[in-house]
């Protein structure tokens, strides 16, 4: 009797996706009413008189190329060498998933997993996506570890108080900690499964049920724990320079935010200096990244009103946000949704064509699908 293995990667359930997508349109919503009240926007007459629509037609390769090198930084490692063969538009695909679920759960906690979802589907293992996926993360961590740094640089002393810098600083050495965390875990992954042993051994949990749970996620972690090192250590051999691309993508990639801010500013009229622009935004991407909301909705909508005040006249700085906050999260988010909902039907429509006796998707050796995705058959 065929069964499905137990390696599969199953998303948050639709009732967590849809409060997350609740959250992040009520978040959102709540934000820019408060934006709207706080910083009332100008009317829409003055607004098309001193716009220049000219920058705003740069916005459309800035965009272009954020959705590219979303998916080129997992591409990289998934070249059929190291790691299974998945295509440039996979990579894509399962980048704007991730930016989808992020959007909808709370610390974006979801989006790795969707992400790993759709890569799983073209062909790769969920220990391959877990390495890939904390491997760019790394590369994240050390932008903001940079970009923490270059903040403290590009901003006057004085625009935040006298005490901005040295607050900035320990934020940047905490993140450069949390850094140093994940290349511990990729180089020594035997001491982070030590670690997560430890943790659930100190919890006051001894029912039996806990205690078998326990033990069978400790067993398939140490199974996955073996593969991931062996990955990473392939990596490191064979994929130097993957590594070197993947930190030079990701400073570009969230660079290349800031410049869709740039532009959407200049697109507005406003002639705001390069440097400082550059510094707020950097300081805006770090309240969102932590942000406990959903895609950081809410969070995201009030700090642009915060800190562009810095720079912007009162009546544009919400439809600055809500042009800002479409053009780096709401479309992805939405080709996302969009993207992951109909992978999911396939999936569910292909299940319901199989008997009972017949082979059903697991992770094991794939074929190529009708859309790209690599479906994997395994048969008891």
């Amino acid at each position: 009797m065929a069964e499905r293995s137990a390696e599969s990667t199953p998303l948050p359930s639709a009732k967590v996706v849809a409060r997350g997508i609740q959250g992040f349109i009520l978040f959102s919503l709540v934000g820019t009413i408060l934006g709207m009240w706080w910083k009332r926007p100008a009317g829409l007459e003055s607004l098309a008189n001193q716009s220049n629509w000219q920058f705003g037609l740069l916005l459309l390769p800035l965009v272009a190329l954020d959705f590219f090198l979303g998916g080129l930084r997992y591409r990289l490692f998934f070249d059929g060498k190291v790691l299974p063969c998945v295509s440039l538009w996979n990579c894509m695909r399962s980048n704007w998933a991730n930016i989808f679920m992020g959007a909808a759960t709370p610390f974006q906690a979801g989006g790795g997993t969707a992400q790993v979802y759709i890569l799983w589907r073209c062909g790769a293992t969920v220990a391959d996506g877990m390495l890939a996926s904390l491997v760019n993360f790394a590369a994240t961590l050390i932008f903001f570890l940079i970009g923490s740094f270059a903040s403290v640089l590009l901003l006057p002393t004085d625009l935040f108080g006298e005490n901005f810098g040295p607050i900035f600083l320990v934020v940047g050495g905490l993140t450069g900690l949390k850094a140093a965390l994940v290349l511990l875990v990729l180089l020594f992954p035997k001491l982070g499964l030590r670690m997560v042993k430890g943790f659930l051994e100190l919890l006051p949990l001894r029912c039996a049920k806990f205690l078998m749970l326990r033990d069978r996620m400790l067993n398939k972690l140490a199974v996955e724990t073996q593969r991931f090192g062996d990955g990473f250590k392939k990596i490191l051999q064979q994929k130097k320079i993957a590594l070197v691309v993947t930190v030079v993508a990701t400073l570009v990639l969230f660079f290349n935010k800031y410049l869709m801010g740039y532009v959407i500013a200049r697109a507005l009229g406003q002639s705001v200096p390069f440097g400082i622009f550059i510094g707020l935004q950097i300081i805006q991407l770090f309240l969102l990244y932590f942000a406990p909301t959903p895609g950081g909705s809410g969070v995201a909508e009030l700090s642009s009103v915060w800190l562009m005040g810095k720079l912007m006249p009162e009546s544009l700085l919400l439809v600055y946000a809500v042009l800002w906050r479409f053009a780096t999260t709401m479309l992805g988010a939405v080709i996302g949704g969009v993207i992951l909902m109909l992978d999911m039907r396939r999936w569910m429509q292909k299940d319901a064509l199989v008997p009972h006796a017949a082979p059903v998707p697991v992770l094991a050796p794939a074929k190529e699908g009708a859309h790209g995705e690599r479906v994997q058959y395994k048969t008891q």
